[in-house]
């Protein structure tokens, strides 16, 4: 009875993920169908945040707290695990390899 695939589409308030991102003292956010890839996500967030072209194509979106570069593919509903919410941190990538 668990139904594990039949809850992510037409669930009323949970069509969509409320997603927040954090970029250095900033903190925006923005609701995405659950559907929406991570690659949409960055797409609004280099917006958002008023990155700059140079600097766009180096920054990556990681699960807050974690280091790990997100697949632009992989979708939100994934990564939210059943929640409406999910935080996510707007990093450098160079940066995550060393600064000194």
């Amino acid at each position: 009875m668990a139904g594990k695939g039949n809850n992510g589409g037409n669930d009323g308030g949970n069509s969509s993920i409320d997603v927040t991102v954090n970029y250095q003292a900033e903190r925006k956010s923005h609701s995405f169908p659950r559907g929406a890839k991570v690659a949409d996500v960055l797409t609004w967030a280099i917006e958002a945040f008023k990155i700059d072209d140079a600097v766009a194509t180096e920054v990556e979106l990681v699960v807050e707290g974690t280091t790990d570069e997100l697949a632009g593919s992989k979708p939100l509903a994934s990564l939210a695990h059943g929640d409406a919410d999910l935080t996510l941190d707007l990093v450098r990538g160079e940066l995550a390899n060393g600064s000194s």
